[in-house]
C-alpha cells in the first residue's frame, strides 16, 4: 500500500537522490514515500530546478516496484502518478467555482474562473494556467523488467511568493483562500497513487488512457507548439505507448515528439 511506510525528513537536496542512496543498501518495499519539509537542490525536467519555499509545499518520492511492466511501457507509471496528482487537486478544488484565486506575487499570475486541473505533457500539472505541480520519474531496469521507479512529486500547497524567473506558478492557496495541512495532502495524494496503481495492475493500461487523455492540456485541440526553431500548429492526439507526443497537423499527418523536441506556447506575444 502506497503510503503505509513514509520516511519524513526536515531537510534533504532531493528525495529521488536520497531514495536511491537507501536502495543501495536496502531493498525498500513497493509503495515507500520520502517526504521532506525542505528540498534545497530539488530537479525537474532535463535538469531544471524544481523550487519550493520550506514547509509550505508537498516535496517527496514514491518508490514503486512495478515487476510486471514490461521496459517499453514504463511511460504508464507517468500516467499513474500524474492522474493521482489530478484527483488529489481536482477533489481539493471541486467546490470552488466562479472563484477566481488570489494574487500571488509573480508575473505569471492571473485571475481564473473555474479552474480546469490538466497535464502539460509529459509531467505537468497546471490548474487554469498556473504550473502547481511536477513529476521528475526515474527507472531501473533490470533485463526484461521494470526493477524500480522512483516518482518525485512536487505539489504547490500553502505558497504565495515565488521567485520572478518561474513561469506561471501557483498553488493550492490560490484556489482555496486557506491554508492546508500539508500531512493530510500527502496521505490523500497516496490514497489516489495506490487507488490508480492498483488500478493499472488489475484492470491494465486502457483504464489510464482515456483519462490521461481528458486531463492532457490542448487534447483535441488545434494549438500552436515551438518545433526546433519553428512554430508548428497542429493537435495532440495523445501520447503512443513509449509516451511520445501524438500531433496530428494541418495536413493530417501524425507526428512523434520527446520532450526535448516540442514545447507547448501557453502564452502567444503581441
Amino acid at each position: 500500500m502506497i503510503g503505509k511506510k513514509i520516511v519524513e525528513l526536515e531537510s534533504i537536496d532531493s528525495t529521488n537522490a536520497y531514495a536511491n542512496k537507501l536502495l543501495l543498501h536496502n531493498p525498500l518495499e513497493d509503495g515507500v514515500v520520502i517526504w521532506a519539509h525542505e528540498q534545497f537542490a530539488g530537479r525537474g525536467q532535463l535538469d531544471h530546478i524544481w523550487v519550493s519555499e520550506t514547509g509550505k509545499n508537498l516535496t517527496f518520492t514514491v518508490i514503486f516496484r512495478p515487476v510486471f511492466l514490461p521496459p517499453d511501457r514504463q511511460f504508464l507509471l507517468n500516467k499513474v502518478v500524474a492522474l493521482a496528482v489530478i484527483d488529489f487537486i481536482g477533489t481539493s478544488v471541486a467546490n470552488v467555482s466562479a472563484v477566481s484565486p488570489v494574487r500571488a506575487e509573480s508575473p505569471g499570475s492571473s485571475g481564473i474562473i473555474n479552474p480546469s486541473v490538466s497535464i502539460k505533457w509529459p509531467n505537468d500539472i497546471y490548474v487554469g494556467d498556473l504550473k502547481i505541480g511536477g513529476i521528475l520519474i526515474e527507472h531501473k531496469i533490470m533485463g526484461n523488467r521494470l526493477e524500480t521507479t522512483l516518482a518525485g512529486i512536487g505539489v504547490n500547497i500553502n505558497q504565495t511568493h515565488f521567485t520572478p524567473d518561474i513561469p506561471n506558478p501557483g498553488s493550492l492557496i490560490q484556489f482555496l483562500h486557506r491554508e492546508t495541512s500539508l500531512k493530510d495532502s500527502l496521505l490523500l495524494v497516496c490514497r489516489y497513487l495506490d487507488l490508480r496503481y492498483n488500478t493499472l495492475k488489475e484492470s491494465g493500461p486502457e483504464s489510464l488512457d482515456f483519462d490521461f487523455n481528458q486531463h492532457l492540456l490542448g487534447f483535441g485541440k488545434w494549438r500552436k507548439f515551438t518545433c526546433l526553431e519553428d512554430t508548428l500548429e497542429g493537435k495532440i492526439r495523445g501520447v503512443n505507448s513509449l509516451g511520445q507526443l501524438l500531433i496530428e497537423t494541418q495536413k493530417g499527418e501524425i507526428l512523434e515528439f520527446n520532450h526535448s523536441e516540442i514545447e507547448y506556447i501557453l502564452k502567444e506575444t503581441v
